[in-house]
């Protein structure tokens, strides 16, 4: 019964964790201060999309370091994470292209 239970806890915080990771890709749109637009990376041009709002601060990491707000670029296509699901600061940025 305590293997079970253990079992079903390890599961239940691997999911909780990887709940909060973000597969798809975006590419940044606009960047005012430390605030970033974010769009779909691949995007029809007859269609209209919504963009994500996200805030980096002095604890995000860009590719594992630290000072975000100048290795990043407008087009710059990204993955990111949300810092403890709380949107929408970020807590880590991977640059894809």
């Amino acid at each position: 019964m305590r293997r079970n239970s253990f079992l079903l806890l390890m599961s239940l915080l691997t999911f909780l964790m990887m709940s909060g990771c973000s597969n798809e890709e975006y590419v940044i749109e606009e960047i005012h201060g430390n605030q970033f637009s974010l769009g779909p990376d691949e995007q029809n041009p007859e269609e209209q999309y919504a963009l994500t709002e996200v805030t980096i601060d002095n604890q995000t990491t860009v590719d594992g370091k630290v000072n975000p707000l100048s290795a990043l670029q407008k087009g710059d296509v990204i993955r990111f994470e949300y810092r403890n699901d709380k949107k929408p600061l970020v807590a880590t940025i991977e640059r894809v292209k």
